[in-house]
């Protein structure tokens, strides 16, 4: 690859990030660092998938920087009219800045092996989706990325260092991207956030919220859709810790009783058991974070919206 790396990634510094639309919506990626050796198997009436691991692990959703950086790139040179390809080249350095796993002049051998980890669990991970992409349908497993290759040069003291790297993307995401632009630009604040439930909450609220003046989910639904195993009541107290928190990029978290009910009988139509326990009971709500009117000041923010908060014990603790 000597001589035919391309450095025109130089230019994503300033460009949009974007991902796939699918990717955000379904948990597709492992929610922790340590190796997840355990299938991702989730479906709804309208999907189905699993994600198997390699001897690695399941991809997590810090490996799915690489994803997001590729989806980018494409993007960037669609916007452009240029040629795009399935296989990119790109300098190693610059996804570490970009992504925001090191500082200009302060990229150590440590980021570039955890790299080098991320590439090895996108290529070992296989997945099947019935999401269709481009109108084709794909019955076949495939890796997040089909292979790749790095270029590295040797520093004094006989220590090799990433220099370029080339990856071809699978070809379920490279229709999505290409054929049905199905992107969105997601907050460069993105890259900062340290939680994997952090990470899925904030792309769930791209997604389904976007510029709408809320959007809401129930919680049992809303655990399904983060990816996370285990009793409602934990999610619940986490999902807390994260609102008062308030990290998320863009969008800001909510919890609240359905006051219509509506919510309870949808939930039984498709098969779920309340059983009066209150958790099922309880809707998370997103809503834009607030925005000032320019011009106007003090005036009412933008996308502000009200709710009751309750605790486990139904006593209301925030209004």
């Amino acid at each position: 690859m000597k001589g035919q790396v391309d450095f025109f990634l130089d230019a994503l510094v300033d460009a949009p990030i974007k991902e796939d639309r699918a990717l955000l919506e379904f948990p597709f990626f492992s929610l922790a660092k340590r190796p997840r050796m355990e299938p991702i198997v989730y479906s709804d009436s309208r999907v189905s998938i699993e994600v198997a691991p390699s001897h690695k692990g399941v991809a997590t959703v810090w490996d799915r920087d690489v994803l997001i950086y590729l989806t980018s790139l494409i993007n960037e040179r669609m916007e452009r009219g240029e040629p795009v390809s399935r296989t990119v080249r790109f300098p190693a350095h610059d996804f570490l800045i970009v992504t925001q796993r090191a500082k200009p002049g302060q990229v150590g051998a440590k980021a570039y092996d955890a790299f080098l980890d991320a590439l090895e669990r996108l290529r070992g991970t296989t997945v099947k989706t019935s999401i269709s992409a481009a109108e084709v349908r794909e019955r076949r497993g495939f890796g997040w990325i089909d292979n790749f290759r790095v270029v590295e040069i040797e520093k004094p003291g006989g220590k090799r260092r990433m220099k370029a790297v080339e990856v071809t993307l699978n070809d379920w995401t490279f229709r999505a991207i290409t054929k049905e632009r199905r992107v969105l630009t997601v907050n460069r604040d993105y890259f900062q956030l340290t939680g994997g439930i952090e990470r899925r909450l904030y792309e769930l609220a791209r997604k389904h919220c976007g510029d709408q003046a809320s959007w809401s989910i129930s919680l049992p639904r809303l655990a399904e859709k983060v990816g996370v195993s285990g009793e409602l009541r934990k999610f619940k107290a986490e999902l807390k810790d994260i609102i008062a928190r308030d990290k998320l990029p863009d969008y800001r978290y909510g919890l609240a009783r359905d006051p219509s009910g509506e919510m309870e009988k949808g939930m039984k139509a498709e098969g779920y058991t309340l059983k009066g326990l209150r958790n099922d009971r309880v809707l998370a709500i997103v809503t834009p974070k607030f925005k000032v009117k320019p011009g106007v000041g003090g005036a009412e923010p933008e996308g502000s919206f009200s709710f009751a908060l309750f605790d486990d014990d139904d006593d209301l603790i925030e209004g």
